[in-house]
């Protein structure tokens, strides 16, 4: 199998560099004896790209020394990293032309010349890192963008929307968008529409989906061509649920649409107990055989593709794609009700996609839901958690409804011995775990719209509604089993019981590296986004340097203390051996979280997705009750839980998650 990291050690200077999808995860490591605060005071690290034809390039920092001015004119919004040196240990780079070809890599450490930002050149490592996103032949995952409310998406297209104004439709002309939905869209819109174009390329084939919410123009646009001019090969399972079916709800026109296409024999509409909340494509043979099958967590929709940080994977392998295809059968046939689905074979247990890792797939099994028992999909889930030994990587949506996925992770974070590490979107908001093990408190999506201080800009926010929509979790993803659970799956016993959902469970290395990538990038991208929001004109953001005001402790130094996590995640991501008796300090305080679980469960129907900040009052007792938990550890909690499921159907909680999909 080719390699899943590449690494290069220059005796000093310690370069491990991961491939993603379309980024890739840079990670350095210097010796104790190569930093200190006399001449050694790390200033930072320069990197250098070389990709396929083009001359060496050094990446570029947006912070920089001193902001606001620069030789009498305002500063440039770019600097090169070998005059403003990145100060992490670590850094994404995003290749502007992507990454389907080898890239090289140089990075050198920068050290200061005294007081100042004055600067010399340290120790260099230089690697070559090749694309992993098709290590295995017929399995590929790929993922959306994310990053609609970001510097990037502001720089290069002006904040623009990304659909007509007025009323939602699912009719619109796409045309005016395109560029934007490519870039949005990632690889994630690249892999959708080829599949698409496959289905109806092959004029034989049969074509089954799954869709919950359903409003992207160009896909409806094909799945009605494909109905039209196959008549009685296309069908479609659609949600009824009162979101999708409430007045002026672009789903109810979208049906309309795939109905008239493809004939009403061809079409099902329903919801099993609360959703059908699986995205899914299915390619048949002319004789029904199931070839492949695109799913994961994105919907087919404008804010899914476009907005919302979200995952999918193509398997172009018969016995995956016949597993979807029996899903699809048992619900076609049974008019989308639970209780036929959970007594089917198919939602019994995880079902082996490849008992063992080949060059066309990875090793990894498949849940179906909806099941009869939660524990079926989430209790194996939840152990594999638990017995963590490296790190815990996630972003997740929502799995505050019942289960052992949230206090696992919860259990997990207060480990020293682990870096755990990610994002939970509520209703509420964005909830984002630092690796200190706290859960920051429950804050509206946070885009850079007031007092944005250059060379910064304003951002778009891409409207109300959840914004991370991804629900993956990687355990120990570079170490001996590295396992990625994702699929369309809250990671909620209510939902496991109640909804039409899959969950992979993949243990493979190339694969739990594009994860842990992706999971990475969403949590500096809000964790940088909230100190951002804190600058100002008169205090903008700007690197340290020895003698800075106000700021006598070097930037560094958290990386080399053993009481700090700064030093996990250096160790982890370079892989350093972990000083002997590591002692990390942890706070794992979730209280955020617990009130915007008591929040949901009050909720009113007028309360919107994504909105306000959780209110100091509301946060308060929620905080004494979780520490009061926290001291009695309530095991029996859980059981009582598991003894009734029943919960997740109450109104308010059904009212609360109608609401969180946009």
């Amino acid at each position: 199998m080719d390699a899943t990291k590449f690494v290069a050690d220059s005796g000093t200077l310690r370069l491990v560099v991961y491939p993603g999808d379309n980024k890739i995860l840079l990670a350095m490591s210097l010796p104790d004896a190569e930093v200190n605060g006399n001449d050694k005071n790390l200033a930072g690290f320069a990197i250098w790209r070389t990709s396929a034809g083009k001359p060496e390039a050094p990446l570029q920092n947006r912070i920089t020394f001193a902001a606001g001015v620069h030789e009498g004119s305002p500063a440039p919004k770019w600097t090169d990293s070998d005059q403003a040196p990145f100060q992490k240990f670590r850094w994404i780079d995003v290749p502007p032309d992507g990454f389907d070809a080898p890239i090289t890599y140089r990075v050198q450490a920068l050290y200061f010349t005294g007081n100042g930002s004055a600067t010399k050149a340290g120790p260099e490592a230089t690697v070559t890192v090749s694309p992993v996103k098709q290590l295995h032949k017929q399995f590929r995952p790929a993922f959306t963008r994310g990053y609609i409310a970001s510097q990037a998406y502001a720089d290069k297209f002006g904040n623009k929307d990304i659909r007509p104004a007025g009323a939602k439709t699912p009719d619109f002309d796409t045309t005016p968008f395109k560029a934007q939905y490519e870039w949005l869209g990632a690889d994630a819109h690249q892999q959708l529409f080829a599949f698409i174009a496959d289905c109806e390329q092959d004029a034989s084939c049969r074509v089954d989906m799954f869709a919950y919410d359903l409003d992207q123009p160009d896909v409806i646009a094909a799945i009605c061509r494909m109905g039209q001019a196959r008549p009685g090969r296309v069908r479609a399972i659609l949600d009824n649920a009162p979101l999708h079916t409430k007045p002026g709800a672009p789903e109810i026109k979208a049906a309309q649409m795939i109905i008239k296409a493809c004939g009403a024999a061809q079409v099902k509409q329903g919801h099993f107990a609360r959703f059908q909340h699986n995205k899914v494509l299915i390619k048949r043979d002319q004789s029904g055989a199931a070839q492949r099958v695109l799913f994961g967590s994105m919907n087919f929709s404008v804010r899914g593709l476009y907005v919302q940080a979200n995952n999918i994977i193509v398997a172009d392998d018969p016995g995956v794609a016949g597993m979807f295809a029996t899903a699809f059968d048992v619900a076609f046939t049974n008019d989308v009700k639970a209780s036929p689905f959970q007594k089917n074979q198919i939602s019994q247990a995880y079902m082996p996609g490849s008992a063992t890792e080949t060059p066309n797939l990875p090793k990894f099994s498949l849940a179906l839901s909806p099941h009869s028992r939660w524990n079926i999909s989430l209790d194996p889930m939840s152990a594999r958690i638990r017995a963590a030994t490296s790190s815990v990587l996630f972003a997740v949506m929502e799995p505050t409804g019942q289960g052992p996925v949230l206090s696992s992770l919860q259990t997990i974070a207060a480990k020293p011995t682990v870096f755990s590490y990610g994002t939970v979107e509520t209703d509420s908001g964005l909830a984002v775990q630092s690796p200190t093990g706290e859960m920051g408190e429950v804050t509206s999506f946070a885009a850079l719209t007031k007092n944005v201080p250059w060379p910064f800009t304003k951002e778009f926010s891409g409207g109300a509604g959840m914004h991370i929509h991804d629900k993956f979790v990687v355990v120990d993803f570079n170490g001996d089993n590295p396992t990625v659970f994702t699929g369309s799956s809250n990671l909620a016993a209510g939902g496991e019981q109640a909804n039409g959902d899959s969950l992979a469970m993949i243990e493979d290395e190339a694969v739990a590296n594009m994860y842990a990538i992706e999971a990475v990038a969403t949590f500096d991208h809000y964790h940088f986004r909230k100190v951002a929001q804190k600058a100002t004109q008169s205090q903008p953001l700007t690197l340290w340097y020895p003698g800075k005001p106000g700021a006598p402790q070097p930037w560094w130094q958290a990386y080399y203390d053993t009481s700090k996590i700064q030093l996990r995640d250096r160790c982890l991501f370079a892989e350093v051996p972990l000083p002997a008796g590591l002692a990390a300090t942890k706070n794992v305080d979730w209280s955020a979280l617990d009130a915007a679980g008591a929040e949901k469960k009050g909720a009113s129907s007028s309360k919107k997705s994504g909105g306000a900040k959780t209110s100091a009052a509301k946060r308060k007792p929620a905080k004494k009750k979780a520490a009061k938990r926290k001291t009695a550890k309530k095991r029996p909690a859980a059981k009582k839980r598991r003894a009734k499921p029943s919960r997740a159907k109450s109104p308010s909680r059904r009212s609360a998650k109608r609401k969180s999909r946009r």
